[in-house]
């Protein structure tokens, strides 16, 4: 007799395979109602955004203040900037006819002060006229030139700062302990020494437009020098602009470092004066270069020179042994001697006085006859 079948196992499994198709359907729902709101941003709970679709994709997505990269990575945005970077770097302002430090330091957003420490030519004088070239600080401190010895440290020092915030606003990739000669820097935050204004005395306010003015020095200045014709690495304006186009300077540094700079290559050099020297004196803080044009019998030399009466005006005066802090004078190098002259040919000697050759005499005869 034939088995009966077993009602109760195939029972069993036609319901465990309605659960298994009814599962399969709800996850293709719940994949379907995914997809259908991933264009959507719906807000959590917890109050996070999230753009579905991206996510969805594995191509990131917006989540609150960051957002999700690829593979779920976390990306923290990195805010744009509103305004340009601030410039590091000095600026050079021509002052304008009628204008004063007080404006111009207005409108660049630094102090009267600031301006004046990072000028020399402002260390006794607050006021500048039309066509001056000005130095200003890029932030609130001060401009400086350093020179051969200077360092960080010393600088820092001087100037009342950090030598760390000199080399990370410099962006200095240098040896701190050795700058070279004539390197430009700004010392954010740096003070300056004590300034004060030099008031002219009642003798020197009546000269001040006269074409000869009398200095302390007991000599006379006369406005208007030669132009010279090197082209000069030097700002236009000062002293050492002036005496490079009259001699060929192939150093730098402010006036006071020529005569050893000079010395150092070469050049001879010297207590007295000479035509076409260079004249170095402790005339101002740092130095001063003159042009000697020529030396006098009884001693005196005449030099032309700049920066002197007046910025970027050229002028020439007269001055006598121990009149000027001197610290000497540079020559040129000396030239090759000229070679010798050919001796002369003795057979085309000129003729004796008082004889002419044929041409001349015929020349002579045809005046005798027009007398």
């Amino acid at each position: 007799m034939a088995p009966k079948p077993d009602n109760g196992g195939s029972f069993t499994l036609t319901v465990l395979s309605r659960y298994l198709t009814h599962a399969v359907v709800l996850v293709i729902v719940l994949t379907i109602s995914g997809y259908a709101s991933a264009g959507r941003q719906s807000s959590a709970p917890s109050g996070i955004r999230s753009d579905a679709n991206a996510l969805v994709m594995n191509r990131g997505g917006q989540v609150s203040d960051f957002y999700l990269g690829r593979f779920s990575t976390i990306i923290k945005p990195l805010p744009l900037p509103t305004s340009a970077p601030a410039s590091h770097t000095p600026a050079v302002y021509s002052v304008s006819d009628g204008e004063d430090i007080r404006t111009i330091a207005a409108k660049f957003n630094v102090t009267v002060e600031e301006i004046r420490w990072s000028n020399p030519i402002l260390n006794d004088t607050d006021r500048v006229t039309g066509g001056v070239h000005l130095t200003i600080p890029p932030t609130h401190g001060l401009v400086m030139i350093a020179h051969s010895g200077d360092s960080i440290e010393s600088i820092a020092s001087r100037f009342h700062v950090t030598g760390e915030s000199i080399i990370d606003y410099n962006r200095l990739r240098l040896d701190p302990g050795s700058l070279p000669d004539s390197l430009e820097l700004v010392i954010p935050g740096g003070k300056g020494p004590q300034l004060t204004i030099r008031t002219p005395s009642y003798g020197e306010s009546l000269q001040a437009y006269s074409p000869f003015r009398a200095t302390g020095g007991g000599y006379k200045v006369t406005i208007g020098a030669p132009v010279g014709s090197y082209n000069s690495n030097f700002p236009w304006g000062w002293c050492t602009y002036y005496v490079s186009t009259r001699r060929n300077v192939t150093w730098s540094g402010d006036a006071s470092y020529w005569y050893a700079a000079a010395q150092a290559q070469g050049f001879p050099v010297g207590s007295s004066p000479a035509p076409r020297a260079i004249m170095v004196t402790w005339e101002s803080g740092w130095g001063h270069v003159a042009y000697v044009e020529s030396v006098n019998p009884d001693g005196s030399w005449l030099v032309s020179e700049m920066n002197f009466s007046g910025f970027g005006v050229r002028s020439q005066r007269v001055i006598r042994k121990g009149q000027v802090p001197l610290i000497g004078f540079i020559y040129e190098k000396e030239q090759p001697p000229a070679p010798p002259a050919p001796a002369p040919d003795e057979s085309h000697t000129a003729p004796p006085v008082g004889t002419l050759h044929s041409a001349d005499a015929s020349i002579g005869k045809l005046v005798d006859r027009v007398r």
